[in-house]
């Protein structure tokens, strides 16, 4: 990829009680950012972390509920089918400190959350299928790079 520059930041305060990565993607839509990065802190209610079974093309999925503190969010937004997609990690604590992480679903209700979002311009990358990986959408390898 060609280089890219800083376009915008987005500094914003989440709706409380609703999906954190519903809340994502509809910014990123709004906003037609088709390459951004993220990141965020704050609480949740519930959460749905998973974590890809590459054997079965799958996530295996962890809930929790109750006071849950956002350690750290950190994620990309990148083109899937042409639209806005959110691709985020999140680790999570509990009330006894224990830090659980995994890929960020639907599913995680918001207590409080404080996001940072930058929009580069410059450059986009689309997330495609991928035959050696399937079920992932990835974004491709650059000329030159060995798979």
């Amino acid at each position: 990829m060609d280089s890219v520059s800083l376009d915008r930041i987005y500094i914003q305060r989440l709706r409380p009680n609703s999906d954190l990565l519903e809340e994502l993607e509809a910014l990123a839509s709004q906003k037609a950012i088709a390459l951004g990065q993220i990141s965020g802190i704050g609480a949740l209610k519930k959460a749905s972390l998973g974590i890809f079974l590459p054997r079965e093309a799958r996530y295996a999925v962890k809930e929790f509920a109750g006071e849950l503190e956002i350690c750290h969010l950190s994620g990309n937004i990148s083109l899937k089918e042409g639209k806005p997609f959110v691709h985020a990690h999140l680790v999570i604590s509990d009330p006894d400190g224990r830090a659980h992480g995994g890929h960020l679903l639907p599913g995680c209700q918001i207590f409080i959350a404080e996001i940072i979002l930058l929009s580069f311009r410059g450059g986009k990358l689309e997330r495609l299928p991928q035959a050696d990986f399937p079920g992932l959408s990835l974004w491709p390898l650059e000329e030159g790079q060995e798979s």
